[in-house]
């Protein structure tokens, strides 16, 4: 990892880092699936998928019995207890708890009826009323039973089963939120296969087994190719395989690969000054690296990346000339090749090409241009940037690619007259910035929650705005009009063409400078088994194993 994930609250978390662990430990109703198509879903907590009735308004969900929470000093005699369906009416009403500032509101925004009543309630409650309005049954999210959940949507949300699919949807206890309190982050206790070892900031995650953990058993279907590639030769056994998981955190990406070269870590990325010694012309791996044991894997990913701009910001705001102006100076192209190995295909938009009306959609709106963005500076009475006060970019992180890329855009601003400032941020510091919206520039990014269009276009939803997942606070009334229609629209032309719209909104806007779409590279060491990139990086080394003898056998 690049840095330490912000939090494993998973009502807290907003980034894939952060998931990638809690979904070590903490479980939801469902998961998705580990082969197969993208985004298929399966059970996880629950026994079945979800009886759906009135026209995909209500769902009722079946829980596992004798599944327990891992164990802790929480729970009476230390011991964790079996999970029960209020356990998930409690974790789905802390989501949405204005007090807790979830970044994941989004997720039942509208949807679950009354869960909005009963959060307009607690916002103007005192600290005494607190308490006897969260103890309040909501009618769309209600207990039947002991294992028995339901839930009642004010209207269709067909991407119900993936939203719940997300570690965001994962059952927490009461008793640990009440224990921890505000220091919930630091100690996950949830239902999962790993349970938090040790957590050495700036250095090290470790993760050991569950000893309380139910039989869960690696995947028994997948496509042709992932038989054929070999990923269903561990299908039916019971996981999880390793008894540890370690997660190395490297600020720096030298470090990082020569700890993977010798042997000390299993998987990785390519850093940029290490890929033309590692993939050859054709794309692949050199055959040097594979006599060694190292091997590739690659994708076009369901990732986007953007120069953001805070809305809020009281120039950027206001200046749409200026914002499509910085667009045209940046040199895009140039700058995926420098710092990125042109892994990946300029971007237009937030959604991914792969995406419905991805594929329509102009990845060159504002072509690199200096004398155009010049031009649209002196329309906006900022001839030579005369008057546009200097603006900062933060960093979104460590490491010397995201240095690297505030100095492209400083250079590249500057021919047009536009001063840039870089301020240094850990990871976890970017992200409360991007929440509380006290930035004016920073490296956006996101990597898709599940495969549908409509999880990117809510990052531009004003209902969405920071602290929730829309930081550039973007407002425009026809692209929120739009966006409530494709949210309960299933897909077909007339969904099509307003995601299309909606995306030619964010370009006039120049809601912020749309970068590219990341083509993913993976290496990993031959000893590493059941290996595949996964889109939806919610605990999938699970289902890893490590054929120790041929590890031996290549270090010595």
């Amino acid at each position: 990892m690049g840095d330490d994930p912000k939090t494993l609250d998973p009502a807290q978390s907003s980034d894939q880092g952060s998931s990638g662990v809690i979904g070590m430990i903490f479980e939801g109703l469902l998961r998705f699936s580990y082969l197969g198509p993208a985004g298929q879903v399966e059970p996880a907590l629950a026994r079945t998928l979800p009886v759906v009735k009135d026209g995909n308004k209500t769902y009722i969900f079946h829980i596992k019995k004798k599944v327990f929470f891992q164990d802790d000093s929480a729970f009476s005699k230390g011991k964790g207890r079996e999970i029960t369906a209020h356990d998930f009416v409690y974790s789905f009403k802390r989501i949405a708890d204005p007090k807790l500032l979830s970044p994941n509101w989004w997720m039942f925004d509208g949807m679950i009826v009354g869960l909005n009543e009963w959060r307009e309630k607690l916002k103007k409650a005192t600290a005494e009323e607190r308490q006897g309005i969260w103890d309040e049954t909501i009618p769309g999210l209600t207990a039947t039973d002991r294992h028995s959940l339901k839930l009642m949507l004010t209207r269709a949300y067909p991407q119900l089963l993936q939203i719940l699919s997300m570690t965001h949807a994962s059952v927490v206890a009461r008793e640990v939120v009440t224990k921890y309190g505000g220091e919930i982050g630091n100690h996950p206790i949830g239902t999962g296969a790993f349970s938090l070892k040790e957590w050495r900031r700036g250095s090290k995650i470790e993760l050991h087994q569950n000893t309380t953990f139910r039989k869960d058993q690696y995947p028994t279907i997948g496509t042709d190719e992932e038989r054929k590639s070999g990923l269903l030769a561990s299908a039916g056994k019971e996981i999880p395989f390793a008894d540890e998981v370690h997660y190395s955190i490297f600020k720096e990406e030298q470090p990082r690969w020569l700890n993977f070269l010798s042997g000390q870590l299993d998987i990785t990325g390519i850093p940029k000054d290490n890929f033309a010694d590692t993939i050859g012309s054709s794309g692949t791996l050199k055959e040097d690296m594979r006599i060694k044991g190292f091997r590739l894997k690659k994708r076009l990913s369901l990732t986007t990346w953007w120069i953001e701009f805070n809305l809020k910001d009281e120039f950027l705001g206001k200046h749409k000339r200026v914002r499509q102006a910085l667009w045209h100076a940046f040199d895009r192209k140039n700058a995926l090749s420098l710092l990125f190995n042109n892994r990946g295909q300029l971007a237009g938009g937030p959604i991914t090409p792969t995406l419905e009306g991805g594929g329509s959609i102009n990845s060159n709106p504002y072509p690199f241009d200096i004398e155009k963005a010049k031009e649209l500076l002196k329309k906006a009475g900022f001839e030579d940037g005369k008057g546009i006060p200097e603006f900062t970019f933060d960093l979104r992180g460590a490491g010397t690619t995201n240095r690297q890329l505030g100095e492209l855009l400083k250079r590249d601003f500057a021919k047009v007259g536009v001063t840039l400032k870089i301020q240094g941020n850990s990871f976890p510091e970017a992200l409360q910035k991007m929440k509380e919206a006290k930035f004016q520039i920073m490296l956006g990014g996101w990597a898709a929650d599940y495969p549908d269009p409509e999880n990117f276009l809510q990052l531009y939803y004003s209902e969405n705005a920071a602290p929730g997942p829309n930081s550039a606070n973007f407002s425009n009334k026809e692209y929120d009009k739009l966006y409530r229609q494709i949210r309960t629209e299933r897909p077909g032309p007339s969904r099509k063409k307003a995601i299309e719209r909606m995306n030619s909104i964010l370009q006039d806007e120049a809601a912020a400078i749309f970068f590219y779409h990341s083509m993913a590279y993976t290496v990993y060491r031959s000893w590493l088994k059941n290996m595949t990139p996964h889109e939806f990086l919610y605990g999938t080394a699970r289902f890893w194993d490590i054929d120790t003898e041929e590890k031996q056998k290549l270090l010595k």
